[in-house]
């Protein structure tokens, strides 16, 4: 007599999904989601990166149309009236707002001005990581460690302190 082959454990359809999965089943998925997941997080953090960096730089076009705005009603950057450009003493330029905001309501960017009598200023914008300046509240925890520090000049120089440099970090 020649012995019958064995059974498959589920052998119709019905009986296969009562069944479940297989380890190696449950491995090869484990597997996929894991490559599925160290492609998508590092890109989704330098998207974030990236739009945090493109509300700092829109911060600083607008200060820098601020500080424009000063300098055709008062005569110079660093005061905010003509006889205090005039005398070089009085009411300093204030900026309308020192940090970055975003969509979330929390800064991730310090604004700083440095307004000089030779009629020139650099406005910057640092990471709330980096400039212990930031308000209560702020994302503290936020660093750009590719453009690191954002800057520009009265005439129009747009920098970045970070290892990416200037043009990546404003032309993208």
């Amino acid at each position: 007599m020649v012995p019958l082959p064995p059974m498959p454990r589920c052998p119709t359809a019905r009986r296969r999904a009562a069944c479940g999965f297989s380890l190696v089943e449950l491995m090869i998925i484990a597997t996929v989601v894991g490559i599925l997941a160290a492609i998508a997080i590092p890109s989704y953090s330098a998207y974030i990166v990236r739009g945090q960096r493109a509300a700092a730089k829109a911060a600083l076009s607008q200060v820098a149309q601020f500080m424009e705005r000063n300098y055709t009603s008062a005569g110079c950057y660093n005061y905010a009236d003509a006889a205090s450009c005039q005398g070089q003493a009085g009411n300093a330029v204030l900026l309308p707002f020192a940090n970055a905001p975003t969509d979330s309501n929390t800064y991730t960017y310090s604004i700083t001005l440095a307004a000089s009598a030779a009629q020139s200023y650099t406005v910057a914008a640092t990471p709330c990581g980096e400039s212990g300046s930031c308000p209560a509240g702020s994302n503290t925890s936020f660093d750009d460690p590719s453009c690191k520090v954002l800057s520009l000049t009265n005439a129009g120089v747009k920098a970045a302190t970070g290892p990416q440099g200037s043009d990546n970090c404003w032309g993208r």
